[in-house]
Formats: C-alpha cells, sequence, structure tokens
C-alpha cells in the first residue's frame, strides 16, 4: 500500500504528552503534543515541535520554561478537553478539569495523575516557515513511583502510558505493550 507522505501518523506511534505552561500573565495552559522527542543519549536535552500560532509556544517564549507530563490511560477525555481551542487568558487546567502539581525548578505546575514530569528550560529556538523547534534542557525530571522502579523503568504494563496512530477516521489511543524481550543497552 502507498502512502502519502503526511500520513505517517498511521505507521509510526506517536507518544501523548500534555505540554503544561503558564503565561507571563499567570494564566495555565495545558495542551496534548505528540511531536516531543529526547535528543540522543545521555543528553538532558528533548525537542519539541510547534506550529507558529499555539499559546503554549507564547508562553515558552514569554517564560523560557515548560513542563512535559506523560499521561497514562484513563486521561484521554483531558487530553481532548486540552486539545480545544481556548482564548490566551483562559485556565486550561480549569476547563479540563486538571490539577496543578508544584514543580520544583521552573514556575509551570506540571499535572496530577501523569506518570511522569520533566521540568524543562528552553536552550534554543529553531525557526522555520510555518513552525518551530524548541529545544529545553530537563532541570528535573520525576516520575510516580508506583510505575517506575531503579532497576527497570517504567512498567508498561501497569503504567500504560498513551501513544496515538493515525487513520482516515482520525486518531486512536492505545499504549505500549512490553514484547518481553530484554536488550542490551545500544547507542542510539
Amino acid at each position: 500500500m502507498i502512502l502519502n507522505p503526511n500520513q505517517r501518523s498511521q505507521i509510526m506511534p506517536l507518544p501523548v504528552v500534555l505540554l503544561s505552561t503558564i503565561s507571563s500573565d499567570g494564566v495555565r495552559n495545558a495542551a496534548p503534543w505528540s511531536c516531543v522527542i529526547p535528543i540522543l543519549r545521555p543528553l538532558e536535552e528533548v525537542l519539541i515541535a510547534s506550529w507558529l500560532k499555539r499559546d503554549t509556544l507564547e508562553n515558552i517564549r514569554q517564560t523560557g520554561e515548560f513542563v512535559i507530563n506523560v499521561p497514562r490511560a484513563g486521561m484521554e477525555e483531558a487530553v481532548m478537553a486540552c486539545a480545544k481551542s481556548f482564548s490566551p487568558e483562559v485556565d486550561e487546567f480549569e476547563e479540563a478539569g486538571l490539577v496543578a502539581r508544584p514543580s520544583v525548578k521552573v514556575s509551570a505546575p506540571g499535572i496530577e495523575g501523569c506518570l511522569a514530569w520533566a521540568e524543562c528550560t528552553v536552550v534554543e529556538e529553531i525557526a522555520r516557515e510555518r513552525y518551530v523547534l524548541v529545544i529545553g534542557r530537563v532541570a528535573h525530571l520525576e516520575a510516580d513511583d508506583r510505575f517506575f522502579s531503579p532497576e527497570n523503568g517504567m512498567d508498561f504494563e501497569k503504567a500504560k502510558p498513551l501513544c496515538i496512530m493515525g487513520s482516515e477516521r482520525g486518531m486512536h489511543f492505545a499504549s505500549p505493550a512490553d514484547t518481553g524481550y530484554k536488550g542490551g543497552s545500544a547507542r542510539e
């Protein structure tokens, strides 16, 4: 089957995270994001891609900070509530029924109920004609210890982190499962 290049979400599972920010006026923002990736191990940086017209991007530009919140299965309704288009002065935490979690290193709050929180500060912004790439340094990383262990990391079966796959009918939520294979520590 030949697909159009813009149908890549139909072949690549994408992570689902909620980016939380706060405006310079103190308005809380939460937005679902799938264009987010760690930059090469063992670096402490992440990359997010954004359309130019996003309140989240404007908040990141104003404060130089953001939090990557990793939601779990069962949080789909909150994720979709955050996907709605609200004006910049609307507190999206209130609209989506989210509970703020105090951050340790940044002013933007995290989101309670998530599996993990990466508090980030902006390192660099790379502007393109239609989008922006933002490189952030992880200033503080924390995970819910009910779903993590120091030896094995995340217990995928228990944690059920969200990911999405696209189709002609829209986006479909899924969750990764452990295949049982225990690979080595190959470098990327």
